[in-house]
């Protein structure tokens, strides 16, 4: 499985878009894997200052580098990071506030966040 289809697995049950349609709709957005012990284990996409992170696999250890490396990056060259959760995707809205985001705004169902500093990345 590679990093997209990993990101996949991780939205698929709360979309109604099919595989095809996801990765067309992110071609102009890098993708980043996220490895452990040498597998795919999920993926972060992102386009300049916006993020967003998708497990296909749970991680069994620390994803701090994970976060060095993707998020903590991101804060370091344009100052901040944004992303957006579903209202409804309470999981993802507390791992996103757990990692430094907070609330911007609420826009047609989606909350919008935003992190100046990665609680896990000094």
């Amino acid at each position: 499985m590679n990093a997209l289809e990993s990101i996949y697995e991780s939205i698929k049950d709360r979309t109604s878009i099919d595989y095809k349609t996801f990765k067309d709709g992110l071609k102009d957005w890098e993708v980043i894997p996220l490895i452990e012990n040498k597998q795919v284990i999920g993926g972060v996409l992102k386009k300049d200052n916006e993020v967003h992170i998708g497990y296909g696999i749970k991680p069994s250890s620390s994803i701090r580098k994970h976060l060095k490396m993707t998020l903590g990056k991101v804060i370091q060259e344009y100052g901040f990071a944004v992303t957006s959760v579903m209202e409804n995707n309470l999981k993802g809205i507390k791992f996103c506030k757990r990692l430094g985001f907070y609330e911007m705004n609420k826009d047609n169902g989606k909350i919008n966040l935003k992190c100046d500093r990665c609680n896990y990345v000094e």
